[in-house]
């Protein structure tokens, strides 16, 4: 009997052995596809300011032969040789440097010692200089395309009705949105129906989810892994919806939540960082859902969303407004978007940051969308009161895709999630 038993623990062992060994490839070749992500958009970047800046130059040099030649007629009929001569040097050396200023070139290195991170593998370099190292990879939280915000923001599409029936692709109070940068798929809270929907990177209906779910706030994406925030607790599920697991009740203890809204998962550890709103304070939590820590007590007021990036955590305050900014030990450093001098925000619910720590932020009581840089200098504010395209009724979750597209959920708007 007892060789019996030995024999069925081996096979379990066994089975486990292969699971976990083909749990760790599948890990290894995702790192390997987001990291293949970033270096080629980070050449795509590259690749489009070379562009630019050639264009540039070559509308400049054009514009400075055309004035060389009227300038040579002149001076060839006054008999102004010598100025002539000056004048052409000048102009020469002026085209000489627009063209050094654009003699780019770039080089890839490899580093194909596979016991190290695999998210800091390869690295570019311009012009011989370190332009994307090892050491400065983007964390999946932080988008590799930065949008020209200074540009108007104009839609460029709209989808999902604002309804109260419980069918796909239409939304009831539509909450929280989190992209998924492999896939570019969109995961939003859809409040009042009790579910997830997810769409395609154009707003194409794939598939829904609810296991387990009251009201659903809160979302973000982390490692192939989905987090969910609701009345009083927090869900982790897979891509396709699966319950991996499910904390959290009502109260102020370790791993209990009052109302809690946005989350954000750190990428060093993996811990899960909630607002948890009504308890004025953000819960930290481990990657299994474990209680962690409290960050900003006797601080916030009404922490409604945060961002963590690899040195750094974000926390939106809705009752100042204002954004608390930490460094990576959590110690406050600044305070960011405060009312007055030209910063009228009025009820900020959600935001999203890019690789540059942009700001872009939805105001529910202004009706419109802000973009503030990372000093808290306001760039750009698109949007305005109505239930037209491009304008909004209490405009609620934002996120920017991989391809630089900011994506808004609007919980009263006819077509209540846009593209711009």
């Amino acid at each position: 009997m007892a060789s019996v038993a030995g024999n069925r623990n081996f096979i379990k062992q066994a089975k486990e052995s292969r699971k976990k060994i083909r749990d760790c490839f599948k890990r290894s070749h995702e790192a390997l596809q987001l990291r293949e992500f970033i270096l080629l958009a980070r050449i795509d970047e590259i690749e489009k300011n070379y562009n630019n800046k050639n264009k540039e130059m070559n509308s400049l040099v054009e514009a400075l032969n055309k004035e060389m030649t009227q300038t040579t007629e002149i001076l060839n009929a006054n008999k102004l040789t010598d100025v002539h001569k000056i004048i052409q040097s000048t102009i020469n050396k002026k085209i000489t440097e627009l063209a050094a200023e654009t003699d780019s070139s770039i080089e890839f290195e490899w580093n194909n010692q596979f016991e190290t991170d695999i998210e800091q593998l390869g690295s570019i370099k311009l012009n011989g200089q370190t332009y994307i190292s090892p050491t400065q990879t983007f964390p999946p939280q932080v988008k590799p395309v930065v949008p020209n915000y200074k540009a108007k923001q104009l839609p460029i599409a709209h989808c999902c009705k604002n309804s109260k029936r419980r069918v796909p692709r239409e939304l009831n109070g539509p909450r929280g949105i989190a992209v998924h940068y492999q896939t570019g798929n969109i995961y939003i809270a859809d409040m009042f129906n009790h579910r997830v929907q997810v769409f395609t990177s154009n707003g194409n209906y794939l598939f829904m989810f609810s296991e387990k779910m009251n009201k659903p706030i809160g979302i973000c994406i982390s490692r192939n892994k989905v987090f969910v925030t609701q009345c009083f607790g927090l869900n982790k599920y897979e891509l396709e919806g699966k319950l991996i697991k499910s904390v959290g009740s009502y109260g102020n203890g370790e791993a209990q939540f009052f109302y809690p809204h946005g989350l954000d998962v750190s990428d060093g550890n993996c811990n899960v960082y909630v607002c948890d709103s009504d308890n004025k304070r953000v819960q930290i939590l481990t990657q299994e859902l474990k209680f962690h820590s409290i960050l900003g007590i006797d601080l916030f007021k009404y922490p409604f969303d945060v961002k963590v990036t690899t040195d750094r955590v974000l926390v939106l305050d809705r009752s100042d407004p204002c954004m608390f900014v930490f460094n990576s030990d959590h110690v406050l450093t600044n305070r960011l978007i405060t009312r007055g001098a030209g910063k009228q925000t009025n009820d900020p619910f959600c935001f999203d940051i890019d690789r540059d720590y942009n700001i872009i932020m939805s105001d529910n009581g202004n009706h419109c969308v802000y973009v503030f840089n990372q000093e808290g200098e306001q760039i750009n504010k698109f949007g305005k009161k109505g239930q037209g395209i491009g304008e909004f009724i209490g405009p609620f979750g934002i996120a920017l895709d991989n391809t630089g597209h900011i994506i808004v959920v609007c919980h009263k708007n006819t077509y209540c999630l846009q593209f711009f």
